[in-house]
């Protein structure tokens, strides 16, 4: 057995019979694997992501099941004693279900099931942000990444990289936005966040047109609830998330903050283009952005 993802599982549970490995993704922090069409094993990558792991394993997520009412990721089997690449993992029984992606709602507008669907998720951001948490999840390794940077510094690493290829009309357009967002950051009730929500995230069983689950917690930390929302705002539409938001109970100043982050997004997405290259999310960030600000 080459994969030494693989090997290492097996080192820890020599009684489980490897049968099949489905390669989930590999991301920075992490390298997520298939195991049997039933297990899911995420492993560190880096030292970084093995204390998240921990920290995921020993506090986030038991925590997160007791509160949700949907399922998420429950570990049922660990390697936490050393926190190191390759040799820290967790693992959990498969959620089933796909990744509910815009299309999948899309037949939906106006049923029961489309109802359905926006009541569960309203719901689960509730019981999500009305957790009581104090626990922190590790430092960064490196405070540079752009997921970590604090809104000044968000802001800046934008002035830098991002405005070089902006019209002067966009930028100033951005520089508003990011004023606006840098306050309501600062200004805004802090509460336990998914910090990654939206269709990638939520599981959804086709046949019976319901929301199934919710995974990849990675980004859970303390932030505004508006962070999750605007997730939902931008991968599903304003009707949707209206939807969400009246199930959840939310208000017209939570609703405008959302629509704020959403365009935030949009320049992360461009961000994270121009910082890696990646010409596609480059110019869908622009263009969204542009077209956003227009309406």
């Amino acid at each position: 057995m080459s994969n030494p993802f693989a090997q290492r599982l097996q080192q820890v549970y020599p009684e489980m019979a490897i049968e099949d490995i489905q390669t989930e993704r590999a991301a920075q922090h992490y390298a997520v694997f298939g195991i049997n069409y039933r297990f899911v094993f995420r492993f560190a990558r880096n030292e970084w992501g093995a204390k998240h792991l921990a920290y995921e394993a020993q506090t986030l997520l038991p925590t997160i099941s007791r509160a949700a009412n949907l399922p998420v990721p429950v570990p049922v089997c660990e390697s936490l004693e050393r926190l190191e690449p390759v040799l820290a993992f967790i693992g959990y029984e498969r959620i089933d279900g796909e990744p509910l992606w815009p299309e999948s709602l899309k037949g939906l507008t106006g049923t029961e099931e489309e109802e359905r669907a926006a009541a569960t998720i309203g719901e689960f951001l509730k019981r999500l942000h009305a957790v009581q948490w104090e626990a922190k999840p590790p430092e960064p390794d490196d405070s540079e990444e752009i997921e970590h940077l604090s809104g000044e510094q968000l802001r800046d690493v934008m002035r830098r990289r991002l405005f070089p290829v902006m019209g002067k009309e966009l930028q100033a357009r951005a520089e508003v936005d990011l004023k606006a967002w840098i306050a309501a950051e600062k200004e805004s009730k802090k509460v336990l966040i998914h910090g990654a929500f939206g269709p990638a995230h939520l599981l959804w069983d086709a046949a019976d047109e319901r929301v199934t689950g919710v995974i990849g917690f990675g980004s859970a930390r303390m932030g505004d609830p508006a962070a999750d929302f605007a997730g939902i705002l931008s991968g599903y539409g304003p009707l949707f998330f209206e939807k969400c938001l009246a199930a959840y109970g939310g208000d017209a100043n939570l609703a405008e903050r959302v629509r704020l982050y959403a365009k935030i997004l949009l320049l992360r997405e461009a961000l994270y283009g121009a910082e890696e290259g990646h010409e596609e999310s480059l110019v869908y960030g622009l263009e969204a952005y542009a077209q956003e600000v227009k309406e």
